[in-house]
Parts: C-alpha cells; sequence; structure tokens
C-alpha cells in the first residue's frame, strides 16, 4: 500500500486542515532544522496508532493545536484506503476507517492487513534510527527481524510443533532402540538354538 498523502486537522504545528503531498515513491523527508520534519513524521505515525511516548509528547493532548482552528474541508475520495484517528483536548482517541467508526483492535488489523505492523514500526526509519538498530546485538537484531517479518507471532505455534516433532523424535529413537535390541536377542536365541541342535546331533 503506497502514501499517497497526509491530511491534518489541528496536529502540533499545522494549524486547521492541511494536506500534505501528493505522495510519489515516498523514501525520506528532507529540509533544514525547525522546517518540520520531524511533525510529518510524527503525523504519520499518530494515525498509525503509536503510542504519545513515542511521539516527542508525554500526553496526547499535547499533540493537539492550540491556536485558532479553521474549518474542516470535505473528505477525500472513497476509492483509497482512509485511516483517520482523532482525539480531544482530554486526550481521548478515536479510530475511523474509510470514515467509520472502529475500535482499535479493527483498525490496527486493517493495518496489518497492509504489512503496516506498528508495533515493528516498519513503515517509518526516523532519523538515529539506523544507528540504533546497528548497534543492537546479534540477538535482539534476530527478535526484530522475526517481529518484521511477522514470525515472531508465530512463534507460540511454532514452539507447539517443535515440542511435537521432538516428542515424535525421542518416540522414533526409542522404537529404534528397542527394534534394535530384540533383533540382537533373536541372534543371540538363533545362535544358542543351533549350538542346542549340534549337541543333540552328537
Amino acid at each position: 500500500m503506497a502514501l499517497i498523502r497526509i491530511e491534518v486537522c489541528d496536529f502540533k504545528s499545522y494549524r486547521g486542515h492541511r494536506t500534505l503531498g501528493l505522495f510519489r515513491n515516498f523514501t525520506s523527508v528532507i529540509g533544514p532544522n525547525g522546517a518540520g520534519k520531524s511533525n510529518l513524521m510524527d503525523a504519520i505515525s499518530f494515525v498509525l496508532g503509536v503510542k504519545s511516548a513515542q511521539l516527542r509528547s508525554s500526553q496526547l493532548k499535547d499533540l493537539v493545536y492550540r491556536g485558532r482552528r479553521l474549518a474542516r474541508e470535505g473528505d477525500s475520495d472513497k476509492k483509497e484506503w482512509r485511516f483517520q484517528r482523532t482525539i480531544s483536548t482530554t486526550g481521548t482517541s478515536e479510530y475511523k476507517l474509510n470514515n467509520k467508526l472502529v475500535p482499535y483492535s479493527a483498525y490496527n488489523a486493517a493495518l496489518q492487513s497492509h504489512n503496516i505492523l506498528v508495533k515493528a514500526k516498519n513503515f517509518l526509519v526516523f532519523q538515529g534510527d539506523v544507528e540504533a538498530v546497528a548497534s543492537q546485538s546479534s540477538k535482539e537484531l534476530t527478535r526484530l527481524i522475526k517481529q518484521i517479518s511477522g514470525s515472531l507471532e508465530l512463534a507460540g505455534e511454532y514452539e507447539k510443533a517443535k515440542e511435537t516433532e521432538d516428542r515424535a523424535t525421542e518416540n522414533a529413537t526409542f522404537n529404534f532402540t528397542k527394534r534394535r535390541g530384540i533383533a540382537s536377542e533373536i541372534k543371540q536365541y538363533k545362535e544358542e538354538k543351533s549350538e542346542a541342535d549340534r549337541f543333540e546331533e552328537m
């Protein structure tokens, strides 16, 4: 799913309704200090449901523009997926999917269906994130890769299957050892019988 545009309304330093984009082949946000790079990245993170602590704000209500508000403009083309997150001045969040109010679980599930994993943060790379990833241990990197690929969510199912496989391998090994022991005993009995037969003949 490609990012086409960002619409914000009274978000941080953006007064009133603002449309940012159209974006084509969106890969980076560049500009001088104070140009609004971080606020743009925060806007994308905010609508995807990222926690307020990761948006350089201690409370969600700190994200609301505190100046004069302007009138809202009309909605966009209904053919697009429209993700909306709004908060009141008291810090209460609401999530809308294609203009329909939904619980966060449904909102997050829709994002995941487009391979946008909020917990793994596989959609944005903030300033300093590259260094943070590069300095991680091999174990932490492995966990990060599993999280981004989605395999971390299957860890429980994998462990259960692995446990079943280990039990089956253990049973197979036990049965093989048992069969080998029985075969050895049969061979010994045959040798004893042959010796007994020879003794009787003598």
